[in-house]
């Protein structure tokens, strides 16, 4: 299974922390802080703290955070690995699977199909102008069987990864890898409240499986919407705030100016009389 194939060829100069062999793979760990930019695209910008790649599914490369990987160097050993690399496999099998029986014929259908269409609606008459639509209404069902179908690939990687954890649960034991689990999660948040401070969101990476490239969580963009929503109504408030004191010293302003005024015309009316 190909995973950021491109990454994997960055390293091809590179000599790696460390090198794991086993079931005729090889599995090479890299630093991030050994390349130039690669810290700042996935841990800075995806929140992605070490990131699997291959080009061949047989041999992998892992690069990952250095000081992450200095806290949490037991989850990069090579049986949690093993784990990790069976669950690619697995994926890479379920896909092709998937494609070959499902996705692939049913195109093929689509396109005989989308054909037929265009070769019939040539032709005059009201069987034509049925056939289209009969055409249209298979092409829809197509469309919607390909949606289900895909939702249902990712339901059995879904599925296979949860196992891949439990695995690793079994290996470490629950009281150990909860220990773990929580020292990744306390040098993440760490990391990124450093790097963004406290009040700003970050990205998050997902603790449940190795990064390949990631997505956004519903309910997190539904409470950064909310803080963003605080923000403008403080700021709201303070332009609010602002205007008011700006009008207050308007006001006051023009009172001392009318003032001014008086005295200055008491003060000729005196001159006046004394003369």
């Amino acid at each position: 299974m190909k995973i950021n194939p491109k990454l994997y060829a960055v390293a091809d100069s590179v000599t790696p922390v460390e090198t794991e062999e086993f079931d005729g793979r090889k599995i090479e760990i890299y630093t991030m802080d050994q390349f130039t930019g690669i810290r700042e695209e996935f841990v800075n910008g995806k929140g992605e703290f070490a990131v699997w790649s291959s080009q061949d599914g047989t041999n992998y490369r892992v690069f990952i955070e250095d000081g992450y990987y200095k806290e949490v160097k037991e989850l990069y050993e090579q049986p949690v690995n093993k784990i990790w690399v069976d669950f690619w496999d697995t994926t890479d099998n379920v896909s092709k699977k998937f494609q070959r029986f499902f996705i692939y014929p049913l195109m093929g259908l689509a396109i005989v199909l989308a054909i037929l269409a265009i070769v019939f609606g040539s032709m005059a008459g009201s069987s034509a102008i049925v056939f289209q639509w009969v055409v249209i209404a298979l092409l829809v069902a197509l469309f919607i069987a390909m949606i289900v179908v895909n939702y249902r690939t990712k339901k059995v990687i879904m599925d296979e990864n949860v196992k891949s954890r439990q695995l690793i649960i079994d290996l470490f034991g629950e009281k150990k890898f909860d220990e773990l689990t929580d020292r990744q999660k306390a040098y993440m948040d760490q990391y990124m409240d450093n790097l963004y401070g406290q009040s700003e969101e970050a990205p998050q990476e997902n603790l449940d499986a190795p990064a390949e490239t990631e997505a956004t969580d519903a309910e997190e963009v539904k409470e950064e919407n909310k803080e963003e929503v605080v923000v403008v109504s403080e700021n709201n408030d303070e332009v609010k705030e602002e205007n008011s004191n700006g009008e207050a010293n308007d006001v006051s302003n023009e009172v001392e100016e009318s003032k001014d005024a008086e005295l200055l015309s008491e003060s000729e009316e005196t001159k006046e009389e004394n003369i």
